[in-house]
């Protein structure tokens, strides 16, 4: 085979690795941003779906009119919302580990394999890395809040839903625990159960 072919076909492997890697790399950048995103749509949307919830509750006080109903039922929306947005983060988390692993890769490889006498002084990922679930990542620490503030919202709702019950603290209090508890076991085992497959 001709040297002239080969080198050109060298030059265009490395010109489409060059693409895919940079392609890659603000790819992974965006999936980061999205999860950015949906943390700051959802404190937002906590927020307006609380204020809009005790305003018309304490509307109701003052006008002796019982809107605890209606008031629980803006909690309860707040949460199947909020819901999504867990299931959107922990989706986005696996797609940002996928793209960042093909990132690291590519260094790697590279890194590896290279001519260049280059000694990398940084802790660079390896292509096994990151893992699709890290108990301190930053973005584990977003699916944390958004699992307690999901929470939150089902014990307020239920709190006033059933405001005349006895024991409505305690069983607030106690439903909060077993959703906050479950959104973890799930996202965890999600994300677990992806790297299992790779």
């Amino acid at each position: 085979m001709d040297k002239s072919v080969l080198l050109t076909g060298h030059q265009e492997v490395a010109k489409f690795l060059e693409r895919d890697f940079n392609q890659c790399f603000q790819q992974m950048r965006h999936y980061d941003g999205q999860i950015l995103d949906i943390c700051k749509f959802a404190f937002t949307a906590y927020t307006a779906i609380t204020g809009a919830s005790l305003a018309l509750y304490q509307y109701g006080r003052d006008k002796n009119i019982n809107y605890s109903r209606p008031a629980a039922s803006l909690f309860l929306i707040g949460l199947l919302i909020g819901s999504c947005l867990f299931a959107m983060l922990v989706r986005n988390r696996v797609y940002f580990v996928i793209v960042a692993r093909y990132v690291n890769e590519h260094r790697d490889y590279f890194l590896k394999g290279g001519t260049l006498d280059l000694k990398i002084q940084a802790p660079i990922y390896g292509p096994d890395e990151p893992s699709y679930f890290n108990w301190l990542s930053s973005q584990s620490l977003l699916l944390y809040v958004l699992a307690i503030l999901n929470s939150v919202l089902l014990g307020l709702g239920l709190f006033l839903l059933f405001d005349s019950f006895l024991w409505i603290t305690w069983l607030a209090f106690t439903a909060s625990l077993i959703l906050l508890s479950l959104q973890l076991i799930f996202a965890i085992r999600h994300l677990k159960s992806q790297g299992s497959k790779g």
